[in-house]
């Protein structure tokens, strides 16, 4: 490749990388500030629908958003680590700090920083989102207007009340990508 290419490629790779990680934390950030003193202040039987249905939606884009800016940033730190000549010093643990400063080490850091809404995603918003699932789902209420009108069929069918992670996954349900309705 020439150097222009990869200075292009690696400009376009920033680029992803940073406005992913900053569209992403902005949402984010914006759903806690305004959206859920919003759904707080409503009564539990429109409030449960709504957090569903944030849930649903940020579940398949804020993962996704994630992967995109950590791969993005670990494809940086490895660009611009120094050549194996340039080290300062033949041991290992003084080639790693040689390594860790520098642009190498800040898109290293950026990468653990954007990787680490996984386990917060996992230990605290799963137990706590599917719990509200599962009462949602146990008062007859839906993902979305289109859900609720798509179980009420099923229901006559003799099909129970499905586990929160096949809400979340869409087993048996309208869906998400097409069902633009409200919650």
């Amino acid at each position: 490749m020439s150097t222009t290419t990869t200075t292009t490629t690696t400009a376009l790779i920033q680029l992803t990388s940073i406005t992913t990680a900053l569209l992403s934390s902005g949402a984010i950030t914006t759903l806690s500030i305004f959206d859920i003193p919003e759904i707080r202040s409503q009564p539990a039987s429109r409030a449960l629908p709504l957090t569903r249905w944030l849930f649903s939606r940020g579940s398949h884009i804020f993962p996704t958003a994630s992967a995109l800016s950590t791969t993005g940033f670990l494809y940086l730190a490895y660009t611009h680590l120094p050549s194996s000549s340039s080290f300062t010093s033949p041991t290992p643990w003084t080639q790693i700090t040689d390594a860790a400063q520098g642009q190498a080490g800040l898109y290293a850091l950026a990468a653990l920083l954007t990787a680490s809404i996984a386990p917060v995603t996992m230990f605290i918003m799963l137990p706590t989102n599917f719990r509200l699932i599962r009462i949602n789902e146990e008062l007859g209420g839906s993902r979305s207007a289109e859900s609720a009108a798509a179980a009420k069929g099923k229901k006559g069918k003799g099909e129970g009340v499905r586990s929160a992670e096949e809400s979340v996954d869409g087993k048996g349900d309208v869906s998400q990508w097409s069902d633009l309705s409200g919650p």
